[in-house]
């Protein structure tokens, strides 16, 4: 970073720091159906506000002196909130659709990088100026640094693919539980989840040029990489108020146990008869649990038979029904004045763009190319 004390990127650092703690009290203020997914990300924010704080100080250069650099303090706590920011994320995006158990031992191994990260340093006495790259060391200090300065750099790659694996999850678990999913949520779930990608791959850029480019290049892919920073905080902020309408209140995915087959064929009878005669997919925020009280099957079970029966998840198996009711609707002469877009509710479906692009899956054509179709053939 550049040496002047604080100035306009520097000052950047402060506010942002300072903003990261007021979103960590106003997610913790506000009230949420399921609080571990909020708890998680408040922790995210206050480790981005540590990182935000000690990278401040340990890379002013009119802080160079100062006696909090003259201990290995603020370089541990520095490495320790980088190698930490991976898992949180990972177990922010896990808590979502399950509840986490966070003191389980495999999900405490998660710790070990940090925890070794800053017994090196500790045990080596690093200080602030002996972090920088710049810094000439030799034997076992200079072995210590370059090794955490490599855990630091390289571990998020592995936590970038750990995130995708739980996103998916999420997706399939949202797909199992409702019959109406907001995309956007998931789009803004997807641009979050790419921007810590680049931002992670960015500070590894920046390090693996370090020493090869001159000093100017070299702080100024620190200062973009610090603006990453402070865009991602933003926005994983207002992914963390916008899904709370769907995605905070997703319960933990029944486990699907096998049916015996002496109760499959009565159970699946069950269900047809809810679909065919009682039409329960016209209702609109119509979820599993809801069908199944409906019905008087359990979740679980209903899961399981759709998957074994049906070759489904639950959000499939629903907006098929939609969308052949749709079919017969746009078809039908007692509707021929309606528009699609009153069709699109008649049939159960609470979004024009999820109906559009499950309809044109299915069926190939746009509800009015189908509409236009089905008017020419009956000429």
């Amino acid at each position: 970073m550049k040496t002047n004390f604080l100035n306009i990127h520097d000052l950047v650092l402060v506010l942002t720091a300072v903003e990261c703690c007021l979103l960590a009290a106003l997610l913790n203020l506000l009230p949420a159906k399921h609080i571990q997914p909020r708890r998680i990300l408040s922790g995210f924010f206050i480790l981005i506000a540590l990182v935000l704080t000690t990278t401040l100080i340990v890379w002013n250069g009119d802080l160079k002196g100062a006696a909090i650099n003259q201990s290995p303090l603020m370089v541990s706590i520095l490495a320790v909130c980088l190698l930490l920011q991976g898992p949180v994320l990972y177990f922010y995006l896990r808590s979502l659709s399950q509840q986490i158990t966070l003191l389980r031992w495999r999900n405490l191994v998660h710790l070990v990088p940090a925890l070794v990260a800053a017994c090196l340093l500790v045990l080596f006495d690093i200080d602030s100026l002996e972090w920088w790259p710049s810094t000439l060391l030799v034997g076992a200090e200079n072995t210590a640094v370059a090794f955490v300065w490599a855990l630091v750099k390289i571990s998020p790659l592995g936590y970038i693919v750990a995130c995708v694996i739980a996103e998916y999850k999420l997706r399939e678990n949202l797909k199992a539980l409702y019959s109406d999913i907001s995309m956007s949520e998931l789009k803004l779930a997807d641009a979050v989840l790419a921007g810590f990608c680049i931002h992670w791959l960015w500070s590894l850029l920046a390090y693996v040029l370090e020493g090869q480019v001159s000093a100017a290049v070299s702080d100024s892919l620190g200062i973009i990489d610090n603006y990453l920073t402070v865009i991602l905080v933003n926005a994983l902020f207002v992914f963390g108020l916008v899904n709370t309408r769907q995605l905070l209140s997703v319960n933990a995915m029944p486990i699907a146990k096998p049916v015996q087959p002496a109760k499959m064929d009565h159970k699946v009878a069950v269900i047809e008869k809810a679909m065919n005669e009682d039409k329960l997919y016209l209702e609109s925020n119509i979820n599993l649990e809801r069908f199944a009280e409906q019905i008087g099957l359990k979740p679980r079970d209903i899961s399981a038979i759709l998957k074994m029966h049906y070759q489904s998840n639950f959000f499939e198996f629903i907006n098929r029904y939609r969308v052949e009711e749709a079919k017969r609707l746009l078809l039908s002469p007692d509707f021929k004045n309606e528009t699609v877009l009153e069709i699109i509710y008649k049939s159960g479906f609470n979004s024009p763009s999820a109906f559009h692009r499950f309809f044109k899956r299915m069926v190939g054509v746009t509800p009015t190319e189908f509409r236009q179709q089905g008017a020419a053939s009956a000429e």
